[in-house]
Parts: structure tokens; sequence; C-alpha cells
């Protein structure tokens, strides 16, 4: 009877908590990115919160901090996702005017003779008509999304005053309590002490490390990105030095989706040296940053595998949406952790097994 009773108390206290926690996170569903940048920015600051706190009281570091990160983090990205989505319009009508002029034939296609078995300005001429169809179309759905985006530009704006609100708040009090809400959650956890520290600290290891590669690599390879488009010439180099600094923290792909089809237009258009000089920037000078740059900042003892960052990033994003391209990689840290735990977990209990079914066949 007792043990029952004390069974169904346990039942109900965990059919409890799931309950709350699902109706505590529909809640704040609507300030999810807030907080997960909020928690990864306290996170990447915690170790000068440490130090300043060797000279101030926290309170006083927390608000150090949290100025730098106004001065460093958010208003510069504040001014250049502006200056990026200004571009991002310039692009897409000189995007139109460009495909425009080139399909109803008052433009060539290219600016250099082709060879005669290809022949695309022939092929371009059986379906111009309906690619001028196809481009009107997409150029009203552009222009609707635009006027949509502009007349909600107040109702944006409140709302992210108030996602700044929460994420000062909420990175303010990470650096005061984080670590102590994180121990409460982790010995939460039915594990042995020596398994919740571990879960704690490869979790935290690997979580700063990603951090590290998507934050500090993405935006030295997207500054060098953006400087060879200036360099030739290519408008908008704000909007494709982010574009590509977030592309970057994608293995094997990275910004080389956007800057290959650039070189090769450049060079459809008789640009040879433009296009040869994209073409030796981004595959002997910023492919290479990857390879210095992460060893020196991120260290391989806690580096999250190529494929798992890949799986991780992409999944996240389509699940996410943009807060997806932190997300993500955060939730494979976590698993990296998990795994960790598990495989001490259970190694120690099947290892007797396991010398056990060795020593039978030895014997025979």
């Amino acid at each position: 009877m007792i043990e029952s009773t004390a069974t169904m108390r346990r039942t109900f206290a965990i059919c409890l908590l799931l309950v709350l926690l699902a109706v505590f996170s529909f809640m704040i569903s609507g300030f999810f990115g807030a907080l997960v940048f909020a928690a990864a920015a306290a996170l990447m600051f915690y170790p000068l919160q440490r130090w300043l706190e060797g000279y101030l009281n926290p309170k006083a570091a927390a608000v150090i901090n949290l100025f730098v990160l106004f001065v460093v983090v958010i208003v510069p990205m504040v001014v250049l996702l502006g200056m990026a989505a200004g571009q991002a319009l310039a692009f897409v009508d000189q995007a139109t005017t460009w495909l425009g002029s080139r399909l109803n034939g008052s433009t060539p296609l290219f600016n250099v003779n082709l060879p005669e078995w290809l022949d695309l300005e022939t092929e371009l001429a059986t379906l111009r008509e309906e690619l001028t169809s196809r481009l009107g179309q997409i150029a009203g759905t552009v222009g609707r999304f635009v006027a949509n985006t502009l007349s909600q530009v107040t109702r944006m704006t409140a709302l992210f005053l108030l996602d700044v609100f929460v994420a000062s708040y909420f990175f303010f009090y990470c650096l005061l309590s984080g670590e102590r809400l994180a121990r409460e959650v982790v010995e939460s956890m039915p594990l042995r002490e020596s398994d919740r520290q571990e879960f704690l600290t490869v979790g935290a290891n690997v979580t700063r490390s990603v951090l590290k590669s998507m934050v500090l690599i993405g935006a030295v390879q997207g500054f060098f990105s953006g400087l060879a488009f200036h360099i030739v010439d290519i408008p908008g180099v704000v909007f494709w030095g982010i574009v590509m600094g977030f592309l970057s923290v994608i293995p094997f792909i990275g910004p080389v989706i956007i800057w290959l089809p650039v070189a090769v237009y450049l060079a459809l258009q008789g640009e040879y040296w433009s296009a040869a000089f994209l073409a030796g920037w981004f595959w002997l000078f910023v492919a290479t940053i990857d390879n210095v740059l992460r060893p020196l900042i991120v260290g391989s003892d806690t580096r999250m595998p190529d494929v798992l960052v890949l799986l991780t990033t992409l999944g996240g994003l389509f699940m996410f949406g943009a807060i997806g391209l932190l997300m993500g990689p955060l939730i494979g840290a976590l698993l990296m952790a998990a795994w960790a735990v598990y495989r001490r977990v259970f190694e120690e209990e099947l290892r007797p097994e396991i010398s056990t079914q060795a020593a039978v066949p030895a014997e025979r």
C-alpha cells in the first residue's frame, strides 16, 4: 500500500510537471528567439563576468556586460541588418530589371561569344514569353511582400523593442543566476553526481565552442567575403557579406553557393580578371580561415563533428526559422553531452557482461 501510494505520488508529480512545462513553453513561445539569443550571449560573456566579479560586485559586473553586449553586438547588428535589408530590396529591383531586359530581347544574355553549339539565345527566344510571364508573377509577389513588410514596420518595431527588453533582462539574469539554474536543472536528473557534472561540463564546453565558431569565424569570413565583392564592384556588399557569414557555419557548402555563381556570371560577361580574383580569393584565402581559426578559437577536444553541424544547422533552420541557425547546433551540443553521459552510464553496467561473454569462447 505504501509502495503504491509512493508510485502514485511520483506519477502525479511527473505528469503535473510535464503539463505545466508544456503550458509554460507555449506561453513564452513568442519570446523564444529572444531567450535563446540571451542565453547564448550570457554563455559567451560568462568568462568576462567572472573576471569582472574579481573587482566589482556581481550586479555591477552584469551591468557592464549588458552595456558591452549593446555596444559590440546589438547596435552593430541592427545597423548592419538595416543596411542589408535596404541592399536586399535594391538587389531585387536590379535583378528584376536585368532579367526583364534580357527576356524581352533588348539586351544580349551574355557579353561574350559563346560556342555555336551552346546557342542559349535561340533557346531563350523559344521560352521568352513563358519566362516573361513567370517573371511578372515573381515581381508581383515580391512587390506585395515588400508592401506588406513596409506596412508592418510600426508593429514590428514595437515587437523588436519588446524582444530587446526581454533578451536584456534574461541576459542579466543568466549572468547572475544562470549557473545556479543550470545546476538545479541538472541535479533534478536521476543520475549520479559524476554523470550530472559531466553533462553540465560537456554541454557548456561544446555549446561555447559552437557559439565561438558561429560568431567569430562567421564574422571574419563574412567580412572578407564582403570585401572581395567590394573589390570586384559587386553591389550590396553588406547584404552578401552577412549571407555568406551565416552560410560559413555550414560545412562543405558555406559561401561557395554564393560566390561561385557570381564568379561564373562575371566570366560569362567577359570580366575574366574579376572572376579569377574571386575564385582565387575564396579558394586560397577565405576557405583557409576556418582551418586556421577553428583550432585556435574552438580547440579540437570539444569540436562538434562536421556532419552533425551540417544536419543541426539545416534542420534548425527549417524547423525554427532564422533562430534555428543558432538553436540547431545548440541542440546538437546537448545531444553530444547526453550521448557522453549515456555511454558512461551503460558502459559501466555492461562491462561485466561483455567480459563474461568474451571469456566463454576462451574456455571452450
